[in-house]
This record gives C-alpha cells, sequence and structure tokens, in this order.
C-alpha cells in the first residue's frame, strides 16, 4: 500500500475508534404556538408604500447557546428575490433595543411553510449561523424581509404568551416598535450550558 494511502487509511481508523465528539442537543426555551385560525397571515417586509416588520419578546430561563428559531413564514411569492433577516436583541425599556445580539439572513425559498391537517401553519427553521451565548432573562427576536414580502401567521388576539409582547412597525405609518394586540407564534431553541 502507498505511503499516501495508509496515512488515509491510519486517518480514518482514528477517527472511527476515537472519541465521539457531540454536543447537547438544542433545547425548546421559549414558545407560543397558538396560531389563529380566523386570521389571514400578515405581511412582512415591502407591501405596496407600507413596509412592515415584527418583532415578539420571549424570557430565557436558563443561560445557553442560542441555536434556532422556528416561525410559520412564506416566502413563495418571490423566493428567488427575498431575504429575511432575523435579529435577536437585547430589550430597552421592554422593546426591542436596535442592539442585535445575533443576526441571521435567510434566503425565501427556503421559508415555505404550510398548513397542515388540521389548519394550522407549519414552522420553518431559521438556524443561526454564530450561535451566541444569552444569559437567562428577557430578549426579542425580530422579523424583517427585502426584496418583495413573506407571510407571517401569528397567534390569537389577545396575550397568548404571558413572557413576552409582540411589536410592530408599519412605516411610513409607525416608524418605532408599537405594541401589537397579538403575540407571534413562535419557538426559540438553545444549548443549556
Amino acid at each position: 500500500m502507498r505511503k499516501c494511502c495508509r496515512s488515509l487509511a491510519t486517518l480514518l481508523l482514528v477517527t472511527a475508534g476515537g472519541p465521539v465528539l457531540s454536543q447537547t442537543p438544542p433545547e425548546l426555551a421559549a414558545e407560543q404556538v397558538a396560531q389563529d385560525p380566523n386570521a389571514s397571515a400578515f405581511p412582512v417586509g415591502r407591501l405596496g408604500v407600507a413596509e412592515q416588520k415584527f418583532a415578539q419578546g420571549f424570557s430565557l430561563h436558563e443561560t445557553g447557546v442560542v441555536t434556532h428559531l422556528m416561525l410559520p413564514l412564506n416566502c413563495t411569492s418571490a423566493p428567488e428575490v427575498i431575504v429575511v433577516h432575523v435579529t435577536i436583541q437585547s430589550l430597552s425599556n421592554g422593546v426591542p433595543s436596535g442592539h442585535a445580539l445575533m443576526s441571521q439572513d435567510v434566503p425565501g425559498y427556503a421559508l415555505d411553510s404550510w398548513a397542515s391537517i388540521n389548519g394550522t401553519q407549519g414552522m420553518r427553521m431559521i438556524e443561526f449561523e454564530r450561535p451566541r451565548l444569552l444569559l437567562s432573562g428577557d430578549y426579542a427576536f425580530t422579523v424583517e424581509a427585502s426584496g418583495g414580502s413573506c407571510m407571517l401567521w401569528t397567534g390569537p388576539l389577545g396575550d397568548s404568551y404571558a413572557e413576552g409582547q409582540a411589536f410592530i412597525i408599519n412605516s411610513p405609518w409607525i416608524t418605532a416598535w408599537l405594541p401589537w394586540n397579538r403575540d407571534l407564534s413562535f419557538q426559540v431553541f438553545q444549548r443549556p450550558r
């Protein structure tokens, strides 16, 4: 056997027989999965002269690495040009601070939520390429889209998630985060420390 092939074979044996390098799988850290069966989805991004953005406050009860979010988003209207931008922010006076602790851009074609048999919309994963350790406490995630609009399904009217508030920006009329009359439908996952 040639020297290069013996080295590769040895490397494969060492790798196969070596210690397994696994991480603890992410766990559900916060969620509000109820959806309003009587409401249509809300547009995220540009729609005519308006541009809508959404945010949702949530609580982390443990310190850990936030790995991903699950959201009921569908961007099939123009998936090849849409980019969804998601951030996790600290809160300032109870609203998103504008200071992104983490962010991720997702192409629209990856967000193709569809209705299940029971009529609720399926969730789609937004995985952070650079997950970050966040201390237990209160945060918010924000969702916006460029290049078109996506559809976001939300929770029912009222306060279905007691540990956080949903917010909306609908520029040019509303240019700062305004509390909204319903919570978003979401899941936040973290790998506990």
